[in-house]
């Protein structure tokens, strides 16, 4: 498989917390994403290489033109002190996107940490989430909110 590793933000912040920076530590873990995936057999797409931003829609083009299999955007969440746990946000209407975003809710769960289930894009904060909207016609896409 060919995956599409989009590491949320870049060059824009996001958000911060404990001295943690969501644009930084997002893309470390797309890259340790990409590692194992690798070391599996599959083929990766980092639609940001570095801390410069990339725009939106630029980053599903990429992941269309490459012909990735799959697209995952990885991002943390910002709330109040009490907030925990992983999210995903899928598309309206993308069975397949959903179908992975709750393996992978699943799986990080497992390791310990409160699930706050997979939700429809219309659900977040930011309604109609670009890089879902830009892939989920052509591939499974799944923003992951890994935690707080």
């Amino acid at each position: 498989m060919k995956i599409a590793l989009d590491a949320g933000h870049g060059g824009h912040t996001g958000a911060t917390a404990n001295g943690l920076v969501e644009d930084e530590v997002a893309l470390d873990f797309v890259k340790r994403i990409g590692h194992h995936l690798r070391l599996n057999g599959h083929q990766t797409v980092y639609t940001r290489a570095d801390e410069r931003f990339v725009p939106l829609q630029a980053r599903g083009r990429l992941a269309v033109a490459e012909h990735c299999d799959t697209f995952l955007s990885i991002h943390f969440n910002a709330g109040p002190a009490s907030a925990c746990g992983v999210e995903a946000f899928v598309a309206q209407g993308d069975s397949r996107g959903r179908a992975l975003a709750e393996r992978l809710v699943d799986a990080v769960s497992s390791m310990g940490m409160r699930t706050r289930g997979v939700k429809w894009d219309s659900q977040s904060q930011h309604t109609r989430l670009k890089v879902l909207r830009d892939t989920y016609r052509v591939m499974p896409a799944v923003l992951l909110e890994v935690g707080f």
